[in-house]
């Protein structure tokens, strides 16, 4: 082949990625460009919550380096959510359970991996630590343990989980909390596997479980606990000891119809995930809401059967909209900002 044959062959597949890169960035900004401003509460009150994206799989975060790599090495990396279930999110790094698997992507890396699917069967509840990935499965009745990079370490549970729920991660403590739904109990491990104490009965009066779900620690160590089957949140001390009731059933502000996630922003609000409001509602460490988001539906903050939700230290808020198969991320706004 002559030299000048070479050359148009590198100005040919010069001038064929800098098309593709052209290309990639106008999708991208066609994306941009269809995300609403939407605010809470409306104006003229100051807003405190604002939408901020919509996440329906790895294509979302991969969208600019997945069309190179596949022009270059035929690779197709797409994989969107089935039946999405548990959430997770800690320094940019985002979890997702789904059927089998979870889903694992990194937004300023632009990564994205499967983790556990030669293990994991029903995958529920995931925690974070600095180091681990902790993950829930209702089927085998275990806790999985995994690094970073998706590798397997350990499991524990069994003999004592019946069919675990949300999982929540007290590291000042060095404890793992984890409902389960069918037991009506909360067990507290240690991060090494070992069942350090549990707490609830079956039943209906203050302390009481019914079919319990999300789950999440305050720095304080007190554990909230999504008591769906009763309608409420259950507020306990770091040893179990039952302190407060937030909501009850109803239909007005403040109630619930069939609540499943439970997450706490950096001012200690509480935000509860209503399945079948379709919507989180907000409400102060006493217990009084003050404001709901979202409704039935299939635009962006609206949801179908929402099942899961987790507040980064940004104060970004994801919730997994379940049977829209998609997650929805939203801003809480504090004060002077």
């Amino acid at each position: 082949m002559k030299p000048c044959d070479h050359a148009a062959m590198r100005l040919k597949l010069l001038l064929s990625v800098l098309s593709l890169l052209a290309f990639v960035s106008c999708a991208g900004k066609e994306v941009a460009d269809k995300i609403p401003e939407l605010y809470w509460p409306l104006p003229p009150e100051r807003p405190r919550i604002k939408f901020v994206d919509i996440i329906a799989g790895s294509g979302d975060i991969e969208a600019r380096f997945r069309k190179i790599r596949q022009f270059f090495f035929g690779e197709d990396l797409d994989a969107n959510f089935q039946k999405p279930f548990g959430i997770a999110v800690r320094k940019g790094r985002l979890y997702v359970s789904d059927i089998g698997m979870v889903h694992y992507l990194d937004f300023g890396r632009g990564v994205y991996k499967r983790i556990g699917e030669s293990d994991l069967r029903v995958p529920t509840g995931i925690a974070l630590s600095e180091d681990r990935i902790f993950v829930a499965d209702a089927a085998k009745k275990k806790i999985f343990v995994y690094d970073l990079n998706g590798q397997f370490i350990a499991f524990f549970g069994g003999k004592e989980l019946d069919t675990p729920a949300g999982l929540a991660l007290d590291e000042q403590r060095g404890r793992l909390i984890v409902s389960d739904s069918h037991k009506n109990k909360i067990m507290v491990y240690g991060l090494d596997g070992a069942l350090l104490s549990s707490f609830g009965e079956t039943g209906h009066a203050p302390g009481a479980l019914y079919i319990p779900y999300g789950v999440t620690v305050d720095k304080d160590g007190r554990i909230y606990v999504v008591d769906s089957g009763n309608f409420r949140v259950q507020i306990f001390d770091e040893k179990g000891s039952f302190l407060k009731v937030v909501g009850e059933i109803g239909t007005s502000p403040g109630n619930f119809a069939r609540p499943k996630g439970v997450a706490l922003d950096s001012d200690g609000h509480i935000y509860v995930l209503d399945a079948a409001f379709g919507n989180f509602q907000i409400f102060d460490m006493d217990g009084n809401v003050l404001l709901a988001v979202g409704r039935t539906g299939t635009d962006p903050a609206e949801f179908v059967l929402p099942s899961s939700i987790s507040i980064d230290e940004k104060d970004q808020i994801y919730i997994v909209d379940q049977v829209n198969k998609r997650v929805q991320i939203f801003q809480y706004l504090r004060e002077g900002t």
